[in-house]
């Protein structure tokens, strides 16, 4: 029985060892393959990809100045205005009867002036009368003293009619502003964008001021685009803008970044404080930072809609008659850059490259190789490479 078993371990040795010696020795081997990519003249550019939303450049709040009934809406939602237009009337009553008012204790108090100045204008020459008699002994002291308090007394009498007619001047100029509030009018052109009251509803202006409509200026909108930190330093006012909205992908509108938000979107939108930014630091430290880049489009033809997304590409630099090769072809070895470049005859030239700008797949060569020339972007046998074209073609799963 030992010398089957030990026939049988010598025999698998000796097919183990025959197999090794015909794939070491004689087994024909792969060749190796080369997948390449032309390096190519074209123009090229630097693109920053971004979200952005569409905002009213001129947002107004429209209210009521005075408390009342809406006594008549004279706009709908999508009106379009004029400065000057009327937009809603509130109940007068009230305020025109506080006008009356006034101009009726005016008319009092001017009354009073004239008879004032005639009261006035008697104890003055009583007065100078009692003065020329006492002069000459010829009347009392007392008669002089009575003369001159009630001269003394009609002078400031006046004196308190004007500062009353003054008084109820500025309150009757009051009451007609009051007056002129219950008119409410469009203070700019637009469109109405949002009403906020209805017709017979009742506004209270002593604790809020009550909003009736918001008026919008869309024949130009702002487009407020979220950069991302790691891009935002590419940005610059003046850097061009192409840009789509959800409704219209195939259609692109141009437009260039006309200002740069200073601090981080949340602290432009209100919602950032320095005293909840430490005790947040932790996990804002894994959350993305993005900076509002802001661009004021024309929208003449009105296509563009307060809140609206777009799709935005940046071009930061643009090279005209660039040489470019596949990203993945660059090796990085010590700060420099290599590709490797298939010659006649199979053979493989590694070059030295100096890149330029690149965007997420290939990248601008300024110096080492020339258009036309073949880069190498992977190699292998031939099993392998037909692999790695199956598995591409099949695409991701």
């Amino acid at each position: 029985m030992k010398k089957i078993f030990k026939f049988i371990a010598f025999l698998a040795v000796v097919v183990v060892g025959g197999f090794y010696i015909y794939a070491e020795y004689f087994k024909p081997k792969e060749r190796i393959e080369f997948i390449t990519q032309k390096a190519v003249k074209k123009s090229f550019s630097n693109k920053v990809e971004a979200t952005g939303e569409i905002f009213a450049t001129e947002l107004v709040d429209v209210g009521a100045q005075v408390s009342g009934q809406i006594k008549r809406l004279y706009v709908g939602l999508g009106d379009k205005v004029k400065k000057g237009d009327m937009i809603a009337e509130i109940d007068s009553s009230t305020q025109q009867n506080n006008v009356n008012d006034k101009r009726a204790q005016l008319e009092i108090y001017e009354a009073r002036l004239a008879s004032a100045k005639v009261a006035l204008e008697i104890s003055k020459t009583q007065f100078e009368r009692e003065k020329t008699l006492y002069a000459k002994s010829a009347t009392s002291k007392q008669e002089f003293e009575n003369a001159k308090n009630t001269y003394a007394t009609n002078e400031a009498s006046l004196r308190e009619i004007y500062a009353q007619i003054n008084q109820t001047k500025i309150e009757l100029n009051t009451a007609e502003i009051n007056l002129g509030y219950t008119k409410i009018t469009a203070p700019n052109d637009g469109v109405i964008v949002s009403v906020q009251v209805e017709q017979g509803q009742t506004v209270n202006s002593n604790q809020t001021t009550p909003t009736i409509v918001n008026i919008a200026d869309l024949s130009k909108v702002k487009m407020k685009m979220q950069i991302a930190e790691g891009d935002i330093t590419k940005i610059k006012v003046g850097t061009p803008v192409e840009y789509s909205i959800l409704s219209e992908p195939n259609m692109k509108f141009k437009t260039v970044v006309s200002s740069i938000d200073p601090g981080l979107t949340r602290l432009s939108d209100g919602t950032y404080s320095s005293s909840s930014s430490s005790s947040s630091s932790s996990s804002s430290s894994s959350s993305a930072v993005y900076y509002y880049a802001q661009s004021i489009v024309e929208n003449t033809d009105g296509i563009l809609r307060i809140g609206m997304t777009t799709q935005n590409t940046l071009l930061v630099t643009k090279v005209d008659d660039a040489i470019v090769i596949p990203s993945l072809a660059i090796k990085k070895e010590k700060d420099k850059s290599y590709v490797n470049v298939l010659k006649g005859d199979q053979e493989v030239v590694r070059v030295e490259v100096k890149t330029g700008i690149r965007d997420s797949l290939e990248t601008q060569i300024i110096s080492g190789i020339d258009e036309g020339d073949e880069i190498i972007t992977s190699q292998g046998s031939s099993s392998e490479i037909a692999q790695m074209v199956a598995k591409a073609n099949r695409g991701p799963r």
